[in-house]
């Protein structure tokens, strides 16, 4: 599924709680406002616990060439049982991913969640989590469903069931393909 521009501000709006500091007469700068998530800091780390993790199959995705897998075949009509020795599908990427976006996938694998002194990676999985957060709360809007908070994300990436589609086999993929649509937008959006 995908949302257009607006529609995402629009979700991640009713998610996304923005403090901005009040003007003083004195000064002539005001600081950026500051994203809160409405969640705490441990439900957080929690989640960049389950969520990143996902990444590693998502990084095999976004590389450039051709990727294998196993593969089936139907049984054969003559036999009835499975006569093949071996099945394999062969894949390629019809989109190349930024660099920018399989560097920050990289940072995010090896970031120590929790550690002092990344705040960088703390804020990218931040906007992450956001866009992640749209996404849900519109998956769960056309279902019926409310808004969806960072435990509901949590728990819809990381469980493959019919809402991903009909077929078990490509639950993955299509789960894949939102992950890394989402770390686009957290990565290039800034420019």
């Amino acid at each position: 599924m995908y949302l257009t521009r607006s529609a995402r501000l629009l979700a991640s709006c009713a998610v996304v709680t923005v403090v901005a500091a009040a003007p003083s007469a004195g000064r002539t700068q005001t600081p950026p406002p500051q994203i809160v998530i409405g969640a705490t800091v441990a439900q957080r780390q929690e989640a960049a616990r389950a969520l990143i993790p996902l990444l590693k199959d998502v990084r095999t995705h976004a590389q450039p060439g051709v990727t294998t897998k196993p593969g089936t075949v139907p049984d054969s009509p003559f036999a009835g049982t499975q006569t093949t020795l071996f099945a394999f599908t062969l894949s390629k990427r019809s989109v190349p991913v930024d660099q920018r976006v399989v560097r920050a996938m990289n940072q995010l694998l090896d970031w120590n969640i929790g550690a002092s002194g990344h705040d960088d990676l703390a804020q990218l999985f931040d906007k992450w989590l956001i866009e992640l957060e749209a996404r849900s709360t519109g998956a769960m809007r056309l279902s019926g469903g409310g808004l969806c908070d960072v435990n509901c994300v949590v728990k819809r990436m990381t469980t493959l069931d019919e809402t991903w589609g009909s077929s078990p086999r490509n639950r993955a993929d299509e789960r894949d393909e939102l992950l890394l649509d989402a770390l686009k937008v957290a990565v290039l959006e800034k420019e």
